[in-house]
């Protein structure tokens, strides 16, 4: 499943970055546990949509679609 898929890769790649000491794109409380993962996610989505889409951009196509909603679409108007 695609979801399952890209939120997992999304997951890995924050929890390498934290592990490593990197920059992350997203709050590290997001790694507490899935379910503050997907609101630090949803969060990112409607506040920071051009972040997040350059972060993790399957994710942000996967929430886009769960949303119904499109917030880089409305960031000029």
């Amino acid at each position: 499943m695609a979801w399952a898929r890209d939120f997992t890769a999304a997951w890995d790649d924050l929890a390498r970055r934290a592990a490593a000491g990197e920059p992350l794109p997203l709050d590290e409380y997001a790694l507490e546990d899935p379910a503050e993962f997907f609101a630090v996610l949803s969060e990112a989505f409607f506040e920071e949509p051009a972040h997040l889409h350059a972060a993790y951009a399957a994710v942000y196509r996967q929430l886009s679609r769960f949303y119904l909603q499109d917030p880089l679409g409305r960031q000029d108007d």
